[in-house]
Order: C-alpha cells, then structure tokens, then sequence
C-alpha cells in the first residue's frame, strides 16, 4: 500500500534453554488463533503504555517464537511475511488500525517464512517478531522514539512476561522489546566478544545487500570475500595450507601443523555454519580459482606425495571435536586426499571410497592428523603400526 510505514521489532526472551534438552525435552509451542490473539493483546497493551500514538497504528505478529538466525537474513523474510499478510488483509487497500496476530492451523504457520526451523538448534535467546505499520505522520516519530526508548526502558510487564510463559510453554528469564537494530547490534558484540568481528562484517554486508565487495580474513589467516551477493570462502587443503597458505610459517615438528590445522579447521568450519545458518549464499573456492566455485560435497586432491609400501590403503584423520578432517586414500600407488566441503560430504565420500572397493584393504584410524614434517604433506597411517 503506497504511503504505508513499517517499523520492525521483536521480542527478545532471555528463555531457561534446559527445557529443550534432555530426557523430557520440549518446543515452544505454536500458538492457535485464541492463546495467539492474547499474547498480541498483552504485547499491543505494553507498547501503547510506552507509545500512546501506536494505537493509531496496527500491529502484526506470529503466533510463534524464532531464533535469532531465522530472523537475520538477506532480505529479512519473516518480517517481509508479516508486511505481505497485513496487506492483504486491508480491505479495498485503506489502511485501518488493527491488531493481527497469525496463528497455527494444522502445525502449519501461514506463511512458509514464518514456519520456525526444526533443525535450528533452540539456544538461550527465542524471539517474537512483530511488524509495527502506521501512516508516515503517525509512526515516523514514534519510530525514532523506539530506536531510544527501548534500550532505556523496553522490558516487558509482568502480566506480558507470564503470558509468554503461559502460552509458549517456556521459561522467562527476562523479556525486553528492541528494534532489528539493536538485534543485529547486540550479533555484532556477541561475535566481537569471541573474535569473529569479521564474520560480523560479511554476515553484515550479506543482511544490507552491499553493492561493494569486502574482504574478510579469519583469526588463523582463513580468507572470506563478500561480492555479488554471496559470500566466497578459499578453502585450503592440508598440503597448500602448510606450504604455501595460511600456514606456512607454522613449524613442521611436534605435531604442531596438524595441531595448527584443527585450529584453522574449526574456524573455517564455524564461520561456514554461520553464514548458512543465516542463509547467506557460500561458494567455496581453491586458491587461485576465484572464478571456479568447488562443486559436490566434497573434494578430492591428488597428492604429489609417494606412498610407502607398508602405507593403508585408507587413513581417516581427524581432530577432536571436529571428527574426520581428511581421508587418505592410496589406490595402485597414487595418494588422494578427500576432504568434506558439507556436514553431509563425510558420508558421501566414505560412500565414494566404499563404492570403488578401496577400502577392503583395511581403514586405519591414527587419531590424529597425520603428515610428513620434511615435505609438509598428509601421508597414510602404517599398517605396522
């Protein structure tokens, strides 16, 4: 509707996330039209208490609780959800005043955008999205009001703080409203505060479409560019990483470039899991292929490394929490070296290992990453040892 305003905010609920795990582990519930018009009352009723103007306003919300990731992404789709479903309950396009809460029919939201992910895992912070829309006269200033008034005075009511508890079926540690802003401010600082300022930044650039490339680099040298729309990540193979990337300087003997490696892994890997979690497009690429995106689930390298006689036919190496990191292979005398590029490329390429009967030979599980320290290359385990 042209003229019309929207301001985006959100209910941020500090929630007791032990409720989630365990034996007896539950969800927020999803709540039907009655328990989903309630919780709006008493979120509408706390605002207009702060915002006296908002009763000139409508408010929309779900009848549902998101994680932070669900509601940060390019284009802000859940929110888009909420302005499209007000919209087209305007009749004859004239904007009129009105509460909207969006329920639950048959376990299904209204909107695929406002479905909450299952495989998001449930953390300590849930949040209700609620779009505030008005005519620019009216919610322009209140607007800049919230941008300020929130982060002084935004918790909830008590009566509010227990409906949610009612309602969701969760625990309430605390209950504020904030501004999309102040979510994606309060992103930033969690991230700064474990040093990934830089994942800030190209999650940042994805959220705000930045028609300008950035470069990011990760705390072990990890290289990430934001351009086009998506987010290019240059993955490194053990063998370039210890000769001519990241970590090249790092010393061969006592283990320490495997040890090195898990590390440049593991954050490798968290910023990947981040990004997507948020929905960010990720091509990842080979050094010095920028134009070539890496295909499939996993990648498999040809060694320059020779094989010893006694070497097994497959070595899984791994690090830790990270499980397998790579899985050499030696086939008529040649080393390959396979690495998974997804979660699900692990399974896929022992898939592609069983499938070319290369591992009847035997499987050795060194528990470690295993490398040659003159030539800084991954080797296969020694069936004598």
């Amino acid at each position: 509707m042209a003229g019309l305003q929207h301001m985006q905010i959100l209910v941020a609920i500090e929630t007791d996330s032990t409720r989630y795990h365990g034996e007896f582990a539950t969800r927020p519930r999803l709540l039907e039209g009655a328990p989903a018009e309630q919780m709006l009352a008493h979120l509408a009723a706390d605002l207009v208490g702060m915002f006296p103007g908002l009763g000139a306003c409508a408010l929309t919300m779900p009848g549902a609780l998101f994680d932070q990731t669900q509601l940060l992404r390019p284009g802000f789709p859940v929110f888009g959800a909420l302005e499209g479903l007000l919209l087209e309950s305007l009749p004859d396009q004239a904007f009129q005043p009105r509460q909207l809460s969006l329920p639950v029919e048959d376990g299904r939201m209204p909107h695929a955008a406002l479905q909450p992910e299952q495989d998001i895992p449930l953390g300590l912070l849930q949040c209700i999205p609620l779009l505030v829309s008005g005519e620019p006269a009216t919610l322009g200033p209140i607007a800049r009001e919230m941008e300020h008034r929130f982060l002084d005075s935004g918790q909830l009511s008590a009566h509010s703080a227990k409906a949610l508890e009612v309602h969701f079926g969760i625990g309430v540690q605390h209950a504020r409203f904030m501004t999309l802003t102040d979510l994606q401010a309060l992103l930033r600082l969690q991230l700064e505060h474990f040093g990934f300022l830089a994942l800030w930044e190209l999650l940042d650039a994805a959220l705000s479409d930045r028609p300008e490339p950035l470069e990011a680099i990760g705390r072990g040298g990890q290289s990430f560019c934001w351009r086009e729309g998506a987010v290019h990540a240059r993955f490194e193979t053990f063998d370039h990483w210890a000769a001519t990337g990241a970590g090249a300087g790092e010393p061969a003997i006592k283990n320490q470039l495997a040890r090195a490696y898990a590390d440049w892994t593991r954050e490798y890997r968290q910023y990947l899991t981040t990004l997507q979690a948020h929905a960010v497009t990720v091509l990842q690429h080979l050094p010095g292929r920028d134009a070539e995106a890496l295909a499939g689930t996993f990648l498999v390298e040809k060694s320059a490394q020779a094989p010893s006689r006694d070497t097994a036919p497959v070595t899984e190496h791994s690090a830790g929490d990270l499980g397998s990191i790579a899985v050499t292979v030696i086939d008529a005398g040649q080393q390959h070296n396979y690495y998974p590029l997804t979660p699900a490329g692990l399974n896929a390429l022992h898939a592609a290992i069983r499938e070319q009967g290369l591992a009847a030979g035997g499987v050795a599980f060194p528990g470690g990453i295993r490398y040659d320290e003159r030539s800084r290359r991954l080797v296969g385990d020694s069936l004598g040892q």
